[in-house]
């Protein structure tokens, strides 16, 4: 008798050791607040197991009518433990199983099946005949009789059980990755079906007992070493997303930061990588703040010892719905370009400088010598003096297309009415001859990158300028949509030349010259823009150029530019 008692106390410690160490787990999980994609399903699992465990310990030391109830209740925690199993492994290998309609009718109306059949088994026999007690040992109750609807359950469980590990190891074959903790977890969660198998067919020391908790344990142990392992810390399937199908340098990070993995393009480009797997981006990138704060490409520079690497580097999130698994950091050396850059923007300043310098020279003799001409001297004397001022102005366009190709800042919240106001009045005074109307709503904000004043200005000079009435009319047009504004510049001259439009297609030529500088200057602005410059005949018969931006809300603090640069 003593040594019956022993062996029943025995298997109460053990699966009551194993129900808290799963719901240990579970906890820890919920804790952790991993966001990653099949962790909710996972821990759902470890639930499960875990009351199932506490119902052993509870068939074990409760009254014979509460044994009972819960040996009726082995088949449908097997039939939820695969499911559960099956929904986990679709949403860790990333696929969509567990969203199925038709699958998820199919459970739905199979779970329902079950709890109506398990329910009235007493009137049909057609799970078990009846649930007994057994003697041997120790008294215990099991099932008698086992009829078809409990081998077709058991046997479907089984199937669920086994697709889910198709995922897994589908996964586990095709990934270059470590997937060691993946599979850790399979192993785990096979065992308590295996055991299973034993308890159904009397193969055990004590027969008709339910040993699966025996197979929770290991899983439990399982998950503990797989943890470990970091299984919820990036799923494999973001790395091989991520990872496998780029063609240039990809360091994948978790949701802490962390570096998880790289290519081997990543490590040429940052060859301090392999020394900080695991480690927090920052032990290889010196200063990340700004990798974080914006979604626009960084440049930033590193030190390899022999010379200094200019790297591009665009970071991006890894998400799967509402998970957020970590991010990606894609890296492009542009050391070439940032040397290309700084040449042009030498050879730019140093033209805008020298030349400027000149030309102001040539503007200042011309103007002494203008104070002793005649009028056939005087004539040429303006030609010279016009086509000095030309080429000045043209200097200022080039260096503002300059600016707004490469200069690098972020499209921000402008005040497009006051702008637009602002540059119309300018010219109604300058011109005082031509006709300068507005049509502009208030408190009009769009996201504008650098340029949208100089743009606006180019149009509204070149109406006036090249219309060949005396008292041209130019009219600039705001309208807003729910997420668009559009300016449009119409005036009522003869049209801007075909020649002049086709710079923005073939580019500048021998021919065109700097003709076309400022419509190029409008075009540089409004591809920046992310969006097309449109040209049309205006209803006064003259031409209509117009461009949409992307609507902003009034901003608040100082992180406006009321003056569109």
């Amino acid at each position: 008798m003593g040594s019956v008692m022993s062996v029943e106390a025995a298997l109460v410690a053990f699966f009551m050791v194993s129900g808290l160490a799963l719901a240990g787990l579970a906890l820890y999980l919920r804790a952790s607040g991993l966001p990653n994609r099949g962790i909710r399903s996972f821990i759902s699992l470890l639930v499960l197991m875990s009351v199932w465990s506490f119902s052993a310990v509870a068939k074990l030391t409760m009254p014979p009518v509460v044994e009972r109830f819960l040996v009726a209740l082995e088949l449908p925690m097997g039939v939820v433990f695969a499911l559960l199993f099956l929904v986990f492994a679709s949403q860790y290998t990333g696929r969509r199983w567990h969203r199925y309609r038709p699958l998820t009718a199919y459970v739905v109306g199979s779970l329902l099946v079950l709890a109506v059949g398990l329910l009235t088994n007493p009137v049909h026999g057609l799970f078990w005949d009846r649930i007994a007690l057994s003697t041997a040992v120790f008294p215990h109750y099991v099932h008698e009789g086992l009829g078809p609807l409990y081998f077709l359950y058991v046997g479907l469980a089984y199937c669920h059980f086994t697709a889910g590990v198709y995922a897994l190891v589908n996964l586990h074959l095709r990934s270059r990755y470590n997937t060691t903790a993946m599979m850790l977890i399979t192993v785990g969660a096979a065992l308590p079906l295996l055991v299973n198998l034993i308890s159904m067919f009397d193969r055990a020391p004590i027969p008709g007992l339910d040993y699966t908790p025996v197979g929770l344990a290991v899983f439990g142990l399982a998950t503990t070493v797989s943890l470990q392992l970091e299984l919820f810390d990036i799923v494999p399937i973001a790395r091989d997303t991520a990872v496998e199908q780029s063609g240039e340098g990809m360091v994948i990070l978790d949701s802490k930061r962390r570096v998880r993995d790289f290519n081997p393009t990543a490590e040429t480009l940052l060859p301090s990588l392999p020394a900080h797997r695991g480690d927090p981006i920052e032990k290889v990138i010196d200063d990340t703040t700004d990798l974080f704060d914006t979604t626009t490409p960084t440049t930033i520079t590193v030190d390899d010892g022999d010379e200094l690497t200019h790297l591009s580097v665009q970071l991006s999130s890894i998400r799967d719905g509402p998970h957020h698994l970590g991010w990606t950091l894609a890296l492009s050396n542009v050391t070439e370009q940032h040397r290309r850059e700084r040449h042009l923007e030498l050879v730019s300043r140093v033209l805008r400088h020298n030349m400027a310098n000149r030309i102001n020279i040539i503007m200042g003799h011309v103007e002494m010598l203008a104070d002793g001409a005649d009028e056939t001297d005087r004539t040429h004397l303006d030609a010279i003096d016009d086509s000095a001022t030309d080429i000045i102005e043209t200097s200022a366009k080039l260096r503002t297309i300059q600016d707004i190709v490469t200069g690098g800042r972020p499209a921000r919240p402008t005040d497009i009415s006051r702008t637009v106001a602002a540059v119309t009045n300018r010219y109604a005074d300058r011109y005082p001859e031509a006709a300068v109307t507005t049509e502009i709503p208030d408190g009009v904000f769009a996201c504008c990158p650098r340029g949208f004043q100089a743009a606006l200005d180019n149009l509204v000079e070149n109406a006036i300028q090249h219309n060949p009435d005396p008292s041209p009319s130019v009219t600039v047009t705001v309208s807003v949509t729910e997420t668009r504004v559009r300016v449009s510049v119409a005036d009522d001259g003869p049209g801007i030349p075909e020649s002049e439009r086709r710079i923005l297609e073939d580019g500048e030529t021998p021919l065109n010259h700097s003709a076309g500088v400022g419509l190029w200057l409008v075009y540089c602005f409004v591809e920046q823009s992310g969006h097309g410059l449109t040209f049309e005949r205006s209803a006064a018969g003259g031409s209509e150029v117009w461009f949409d931006l992307d609507r902003a809300g009034e901003p608040s603090g100082s992180g406006s530019d009321p003056e569109g640069w």
